[in-house]
């Protein structure tokens, strides 16, 4: 692709059109590789010998990846992206040829690579679209969601025959395609460098920022440990096999896909971001409440989905607000912290208290947690925050 392609307010030529579609191709497959490891702990558990805080522990590690992959994402996005599916390879490649022991180390570097290519295609994308920023990043987390809901349904046929060495191999060869793309076909405008480089990221950064990044935090933990635990929660609550108890997490994928395309609409605007993030954050935590207390496990299937609903829109909103105050992407990383420390802590209290119930009260109390950040975020603001 030349090095002229731009996006100008938001049109774009036929070439970046293209380039837009292979990008949130990327997107989608990051989406799927993110989750995975949540869709086939069980397995892993098994296959491994771990109790829940060593289980924990690989999601950690896998989200502690990705989290530093934000912070070594620099201004030069499409460089940064060619490393994360680098990464993203290597990661896979050893994972392809792993037996006996837990790889903690591949599931961080292959977390690494995940973090690299997300935060970089996000940046890139509020690059490009500027005002429509926030349309454009709930599209963009509509493909990743696509890519995170269609993941247990890949996964299944392995599930079954407890070999889960093609799936990797499968991630490695779509790794390596994508690589060739970046490497060989995305090229990145000089002046929107600069533009990072200075302007937004140079603002001084107050309160509500911090608040707001917390809040990203919050957002993407509860997101995580839920998504990661829901599996593993089906199955121990009377679901009789891993494919069933694989389908609540593909409901909480599902409701967030949808939820993420609604609001890559006008819709968004006319609802306006401060309802959708308050509505949303309401519903999160009484959907916790409801898996908590959830008597039989067909009926996490439809409050997985109710969560994954209101879950969507929260991280991309949150996000259109911090990159309005900065360009760099060091809040990602940040926000990153929230997937690797609330899958942990669910895993550590559930082996502790020997109940993953009790487990799950962490995406909960990160519910609470948000409804206060909402309250002191907007209450100042209120003028400012459509």
């Amino acid at each position: 692709m030349p090095a002229n392609v731009t996006f100008t307010n938001g049109v774009s030529s036929p070439r970046s059109a293209l380039s837009t579609a292979v990008l949130s191709t990327g997107f989608a497959l990051t989406g799927t590789g993110t989750v995975l490891l949540g869709v086939l702990l069980p397995l892993f558990a098994e296959k491994w010998g771990l109790r829940d805080d060593g289980a924990g522990l690989l999601l950690f590690f896998q989200f502690s990846g990705s989290s530093l992959g934000a912070i070594l994402s620099g201004l030069h996005r499409i460089r940064s992206m060619a490393i994360g599916y680098g990464l993203m390879a290597a990661g896979s490649l050893d994972l392809v040829f792993v037996h006996s022991r837990a790889p903690f180390a591949a599931f961080f570097f292959f977390g690494l690579g995940l973090g690299m290519a997300m935060t970089s295609t996000s940046l890139l994308f509020s690059d490009r679209w500027g005002d429509e920023r926030a349309a454009k990043l709930e599209w963009l987390n509509f493909v990743w969601s696509l890519g995170a809901s269609t993941c247990p349904m890949v996964a299944l046929p392995f599930v079954h025959r407890e070999d889960t060495h093609q799936v990797f191999l499968l991630i490695l060869v779509l790794s390596i395609l994508l690589l060739g793309w970046v490497a060989a076909a995305e090229r990145q405008d000089k002046a929107m460098v600069a533009h990072a480089a200075s302007g937004t990221a140079r603002r001084p950064l107050g309160l509500v920022f911090i608040l707001l990044t917390i809040w990203a935090m919050c957002a993407v933990g509860v997101e995580s440990s839920l998504s990661g635990w829901l599996t593993t929660y089906s199955h121990r609550t009377g679901m009789s096999s891993l494919a069933g108890a694989a389908v609540a997490t593909s409901f909480f994928w599902l409701g967030e896909m949808l939820s993420r395309l609604a609001f890559s609409t006008p819709l968004l605007k006319k609802i306006g971001r401060q309802t959708v993030l308050i509505s949303g954050v309401s519903g999160v935590t009484a959907s916790t409440i409801i898996l908590i207390a959830a008597p039989h496990p067909w009926m996490i299937v439809p409050a997985a989905g109710m969560a994954g609903i209101f879950t969507g829109p929260l991280y991309p909103i949150l996000l259109s607000f911090l990159l309005e105050r900065s360009a760099r992407g060091w809040f990602f990383a940040v926000a990153g912290l929230g997937s690797a420390i609330f899958p942990w802590f669910t895993g550590l209290i559930s082996a502790h208290l020997d109940s993953l119930r009790f487990g799950l009260l962490v995406p909960c109390a990160g519910g609470l947690v948000m409804l206060i950040l909402g309250a002191l975020v907007f209450k100042p603001v209120r003028h400012a925050a459509g």
